[in-house]
């Protein structure tokens, strides 16, 4: 060859040269890529996984709150008057107790006195349970408060709407009527 010839003549790059070390590169970048791409992935599953893991546990235990929290709530209803209860049944033995006493070996005086003891017991529970009785002799009449089961005519001594007799008390609890009062009530002629 010449030496113009080796001026122009290119040398091109054998088939293991520079070109094919380019192409490897490219394919350990893109293994490179994969195997991040499936560590990123592994590491997403995974994530999801203790996430939704997470969740279910979650769910279970709210669950079980609203099965305890239930069953909490029904033993206060069905408990709920133990204390008041355990004040009453003494005042029940004590009743069983004078019924059983033969006639001839009690008076009037001493069952009397055993009823006015029975009545302040019941009292004492009343006041420490907020129990108040309604006993509206002469009161203006009040639906809220009494029930009126007959009327009567009002006179002089009796103004029309009032109370004249109460036939049964009525009682409130902290307040909220329990049971009212079964009143006799004036009317005008």
């Amino acid at each position: 060859m010449s030496d113009d010839e080796k001026d122009n003549t290119v040398e091109t790059p054998a088939k293991g040269d520079n070109l094919s070390d380019s192409s490897n590169d490219d394919q350990i970048t893109e293994e490179n890529q994969a195997e991040e791409v499936s560590d990123n992935n592994d590491d997403i599953h995974q994530k999801y996984l203790d996430t939704y893991d997470a969740l279910l546990r979650a769910q279970a235990e709210i669950e079980n709150v609203k099965k305890r929290s239930q069953k909490e709530v029904e033993n206060a209803h069905k408990y709920s008057i133990e204390s008041l209860l355990m004040e009453i049944i003494p005042i029940y033995d004590s009743l069983n107790l004078s019924c059983s006493i033969e006639e001839t070996s009690a008076n009037i005086k001493q069952i009397l006195d055993g009823n006015k003891l029975l009545l302040s017991m019941f009292a004492k529970i009343f006041e420490q349970n907020n129990i108040s009785e309604i006993n509206p002799l002469n009161d203006k009449f009040n639906p809220e408060y009494h029930q009126a089961i007959s009327t009567i005519d009002a006179d002089e001594k009796i103004k029309p709407d009032t109370i004249s007799e109460v036939v049964q008390r009525g009682y409130l609890l902290n307040g909220r009527v329990i049971k009212p009062a079964l009143v006799i009530v004036a009317k005008s002629k």
